[in-house]
């Protein structure tokens, strides 16, 4: 066992230490000041405990307690001190007998902090005659040995320290102290800074905010938000403001689950690197003239679906046949999530539209499977932002033809997918989407015998619906297709009860502001109950389990951050808070493992920090 004390003006109080009843210590640790006496320790280790390594350590820039600075300079030393004199808690003997009163309760503290097998105090009886006629306790070597024997020392054993459990990795390596040798072996050590101090202090303020928010934990969208002041809370509390905040949210960490791989780079500088990528640029068809609606992105009156759709078609199945300009896709969209700072992504696409005569859809999946599995270890290994991307394979409606025959095979190769899925990527095929043409007679519940392989096989499934349909198509993708996610559910509104259904059932609904603006149209600012309000806050006042997301972020010209943005100006009463909320809803609805969904849950609450920590980053 280790016994690890302060030493002030009294000598005496190392020995008496050393006799804690019970204890053998084959090693003594003493920290004391640069002036102060130790030659009663020399002659005692060699006389009474010869066998005992022990060492005396003196603080370079501490001579006399005088200022509060004097105190913090020797409480970081001390920190330093105890985890390179004993880095094992289980051994250390704390003793808070020696030096002034502020040493011994920066003692007490380290000790709870870095933790301790015990922490005691020593007393000795006044029972010897002083010069002024007064009892005193014992000063000599002597003196301390026939305390001992006539039992005049006693010992207050306050018990263990188990240190908190945020500290258990600190070593001396992490923390070291500045030593020099002087005469005699004596140690003399200095610390840079406070940092260690400060460290404590940190963790000491987010325990006191926890207990300040205990009882609204379970209300937070990240538990870590407890340990933030009061004031950051209230802030987060306040509405968004999209101008003031558009830094703050551009830094947060996001996640996106509704996101087409064919509506990125639809137009502009991105779609000529696309074209430029191209293995077979003959073959590429011809960039078609677009004529983009007035206002776009935000225009003044909805476009519709079809005007919506023919905006991407300068990137469509055609040009995404060619595997360059497949793969250059693939990258282009991996580091736009890197630079909106995503940290999961799922990205809709459909293989088999982009196969040929010469390259089956298993082989165009698996080239985009590539892409991003090299992206993401690419990214690992340079120690840069990772974004995880997972996939999900559509199944396209249509308003004519055998399109069932084409959903077939859409589910016949995410099925296969899924059985090649445990091949140790990351980027796996982990659901399927039901998009396309949205009305009556393609509602989910025709397409009830297509989809039961993809349930039997595990792969998860989220159809879009309510967005061009009424909230019966929602009611058919849920009960009659088991659906777990809802795509826009816009009509959502109009049923009170499957709303309450869905909430009840953690159904998470996907939406897209800048898309739902553009194809339905909306008022932006109207307040709760006006027609034309959005309702995304709505939907997150009845407990449903929103996101938020991008659907095509070439033809709506709109990243996360944009759409974040857009549904506070649509919402204004859209808080912070419930921005946060968001990210957990989309995390809370990724079809991920649990494993995976453990991991970025962490790593999404690392990255948030109390306003002004870094400028005002999240």
């Amino acid at each position: 066992m280790s016994l690890l004390i302060t030493l002030g003006l009294s000598q005496a109080v190392v020995p008496e230490a050393f006799f804690l009843p019970g204890t053998h210590f084959d090693s003594v640790h003493v920290l004391t000041s640069a002036g102060t006496k130790a030659e009663m320790l020399v002659e005692f280790f060699a006389t009474h405990a010869p066998g005992v390594r022990w060492t005396l350590t003196r603080a370079e820039d501490f001579v006399d307690l005088t200022s509060e600075e004097d105190h913090f300079r020797f409480e970081e030393v001390l920190l330093r001190w105890i985890l390179e004199m004993e880095p094992d808690a289980e051994r250390r003997h704390v003793c808070l007998a020696g030096g002034y009163k502020t040493i011994s309760s920066s003692a007490q503290r380290a000790a709870a902090a870095l933790g301790a097998a015990e922490v005691f105090h020593v007393l000795a009886d006044s029972y010897l005659p002083g010069k002024d006629g007064k009892p005193r306790s014992p000063s000599t070597l002597a003196e301390v040995i026939e305390a001992r024997d006539t039992h005049r020392l006693h010992f207050v054993r306050l018990g263990g320290e188990p240190g908190w459990p945020q500290l258990r990795r600190l070593s001396a390596a992490t923390y070291p102290l500045q030593v020099r040798v002087g005469e005699g072996g004596v140690r003399w050590v200095r610390a840079s800074n406070e940092e260690l101090r400060h460290h404590l202090k940190g963790i000491v303020e987010q325990s006191q905010h926890i207990a300040a928010s205990w009882s609204d934990m379970a209300d937070l969208p990240f538990a870590e938000l407890a340990t933030w002041p009061g004031a950051a809370l209230k802030w987060l509390g306040s509405p968004v403001d999209p101008e003031e905040d558009a830094d703050w949210i551009a830094g947060l960490p996001k996640v996106e689950l509704h996101c087409h791989l064919g509506g990125f780079a639809t137009g502009g500088d991105a779609l000529e690197r696309i074209r430029m990528a191209a293995c077979d640029p003959g073959r590429l068809p011809p960039i078609r003239p677009m004529e983009m609606p007035e206002d776009w992105p935000l225009p003044q009156k909805p476009v519709g679906l079809e005007r919506y759709r023919q905006l991407g078609d300068n990137n469509g199945s055609a040009l995404l046949r060619d595997p360059g300009c497949l793969k250059a896709q693939c990258r282009e969209l991996y580091r736009h999530f890197v630079g909106q700072r995503i940290a999961y992504a799922e990205v809709r696409c459909s293989p088999a539209n982009y196969a040929t005569a010469e390259r089956s859809p298993w082989e165009v999946l698996q080239d985009i499977r590539e892409t991003f599995e090299d992206e993401m270890q690419s990214a690992e290994q340079a120690g840069q932002w990772m974004c995880h991307v997972n996939l999900i394979i559509i199944g396209t409606r249509q308003s004519m033809g055998d399109y069932r025959a084409g959903i077939s095979r859409h589910l016949s190769l995410a099925v296969t997918a899924a059985e090649h899925g445990r091949d140790g990527k990351r980027c796996r095929v982990v659901g399927v989407d039901l998009a396309g043409y949205e009305d009556r007679s393609t509602r989910a519940h025709y397409f009830r015998e297509e989809f039961v392989a993809i349930h039997r096989c595990g792969l998860a499934l989220t159809v879009h619906a309510g967005e061009n349909d009424d909230a019966e198509g929602i009611w058919r993708a849920v009960f009659d297709l088991n659906a777990r996610r809802i795509g826009h559910a816009l009509s959502l509104q109009d049923s009170r009860e499957l709303s309450a259904s869905m909430a009840d059932r953690g159904i998470a609904v996907e939406m897209c502001p800048y898309a739902n603006l553009q194809i339905q149209g909306f008022d932006i600012g109207a307040g709760p109950g006006r027609e034309g309000r959005y309702p995304l806050m709505d939907y997150l006042q009845q407990g449903i389990r929103v996101t938020v997301n991008t659907d095509n972020i070439g033809i709506s010209g709109a990243s996360l951050t944009d759409n974040l943005l857009l549904a506070a100006r649509l919402c204004r009463e859209l808080t912070r808070r419930d921005v946060l909320q968001l990210q957990r809803n989309a995390l809370d609805a990724a079809f991920v493992t649990p494993d995976v969904r453990r991991g970025l849950l962490v790593r999404l609450a690392e990255e948030l920090t109390p306003p002004g920590a870094h400028g005002r980053r999240g």
